[in-house]
């Protein structure tokens, strides 16, 4: 994990794909409440396979180029519903 968690690129990728699941799940154009990002954010950071996938997610769609479309919810997928999964728990463990 150390590798993946020195990797700015990698960090603002994991980010952006917490972000649109987050706003796929709940239909809101906000972001996961404070801490809840972090720690999804480590655990995709703490998996080789889904870092991989996050960062082929974020290449397709260049996130980080600025568009005036709308973004474009990541496909539901195992990556999807694993990270889907993990916000739920950390939201309900965020006091």
């Amino acid at each position: 994990m150390a590798e993946n968690s020195a990797d700015p690129d990698l960090i603002l990728d994991a980010i952006s794909y917490v972000e649109e699941v987050h706003r796929a799940e709940t239909a809101e154009n906000t972001a996961p409440p404070p801490g809840t990002a972090g720690r999804v954010v480590a655990a995709i950071l703490a998996d080789a396979a889904l870092s991989e996938s996050v960062r082929r997610w974020a290449r397709e769609r260049r996130i980080l180029e600025a568009s005036t479309a709308p973004p474009v919810p990541p496909p539901i997928d195992d990556v999807y519903r694993r990270v889907s999964r993990w916000l739920k728990t950390a939201e309900a463990a965020t006091p």
